[in-house]
């Protein structure tokens, strides 16, 4: 599901990406004050019922001259001015939020570090956001992430107590499949684990299928939801539904509406 103005549409009509940091200072600060950016919603599908659950947030960025900017490029252009980084990832949460048509779930992706800028306390201006959207009929659920090489188990424990503090449920993605915030509280604290079936397979299959027993086993006697990402083909659902995972997201159930508005 994806909401575009006629400006995003016109971003995704034109040519190849182009990498932020090529980009001059200047190029980047328009993309972020002009609000060069727009939000896409992935399908969350249980597994055995193929009922959907809720969505997962992205967003996509462009410059003036509408070329697309890939997020990840977006998020490490940033990493050298945390105030700046927060400033995006607070409209483009208002964004997301605002937008999204939908009932059920709705997931976002936060890093930790953008998170972190806004304070360490119930004042963060994250926290307040969430809270004046604690819909009845929507549940926010908050995935976090990590910086790229980063494990910071005690900043990920700190952040879902406060995420939780004010009545936001929290995802956490690829645990125990890399390295990164694990930790056993963490686990037991998260409303959801994710996982990627391309993580799976950087690993051999019975690596792979030890790694998910586990997890859903633990995930199970814990009461938390487990979802596979990046699910493309019928196969891959088939594994996900013998291995007793609850729910699935990937382009096997994207299917693409533009709405012009």
């Amino acid at each position: 599901m994806n909401a575009f103005n006629r400006s995003e549409i016109g971003a995704l009509m034109q040519g190849r990406e182009v990498e932020p940091a090529l980009l001059m200072p200047t190029e980047l600060l328009d993309v972020i004050m002009e609000r060069r950016f727009g939000s896409n919603y992935h399908p969350i599908v249980d597994v055995q019922s193929g009922e959907l659950l809720g969505y997962q947030a992205s967003a996509n960025f462009w410059t003036r001259d509408y070329r697309p900017l890939p997020m990840d490029g977006m998020q490490e252009s940033l990493r050298s001015n945390p105030l700046l980084q927060f400033h995006l990832e607070l409209q483009v949460k208002q964004q997301q939020i605002s937008r999204f048509p939908g009932s059920g779930w709705l997931m976002l992706d936060l890093d930790l570090d953008s998170f972190f800028a806004g304070g360490e306390d119930e004042r963060n201006p994250f926290l307040h956001m969430f809270r004046e959207h604690a819909w009845s009929e929507r549940e926010l659920m908050i995935n976090i992430v990590e910086q790229p090489g980063h494990a910071d188990a005690y900043r990920s424990q700190q952040m879902i107590a406060l995420l939780q503090q004010s009545g936001t449920a929290v995802a956490l993605e690829d645990i125990g499949i890399r390295w990164g915030m694990f930790s056993l509280s963490a686990f037991m604290d998260a409303s959801v684990i994710k996982f990627s079936s391309l993580s799976l397979r950087s690993l051999d299959m019975k690596a792979a299928q030890a790694t998910v027993e586990w997890l859903v086993s633990a995930a199970r006697k814990l009461g938390v939801q487990t979802i596979m990402s990046n699910v493309d083909s019928c196969a891959a659902l088939d594994w996900a539904r013998r291995m007793g995972i609850d729910c699935v997201q990937g382009s096997l159930f994207a299917k693409q509406k533009l709405q012009a508005r």
